[in-house]
């Protein structure tokens, strides 16, 4: 239960502080869901980081300046990768 909230924390936080206009709120966001890549790639648990890449690369596309929208392309996935967690966990109750 506590991996779900570390995973949805970064989306959350990186939400709020991009929509309040509060910068470190969104890094600090982005931070969290780098960490929580990361994590899986060296645990494993992730072998092809296939999808969490083409985010961020149509992030980066989208929005300007590009590293802001590769950072907010990061936390689309990571809040997809918590929305699955949320919705195993569920399932499972």
């Amino acid at each position: 239960m506590l991996f779900m909230l570390v995973t949805a924390a970064g989306p959350v936080v990186g939400a709020v502080g991009y929509f309040a206009g509060v910068p470190i709120l969104f890094w600090v966001g982005v931070g969290i869901a780098g960490i929580n890549l990361f994590m899986n790639l060296a645990s494993g648990a992730m072998k092809l980081p296939i999808l969490p890449a083409i985010c961020v690369v149509i992030g980066a596309a989208l929005a300007s300046p590009w590293f802001v929208g590769a950072s907010l392309g990061l936390l689309v996935y990571t809040a997809i990768e918590s929305a699955g967690e949320i919705v195993t966990v569920v399932k499972r109750s």
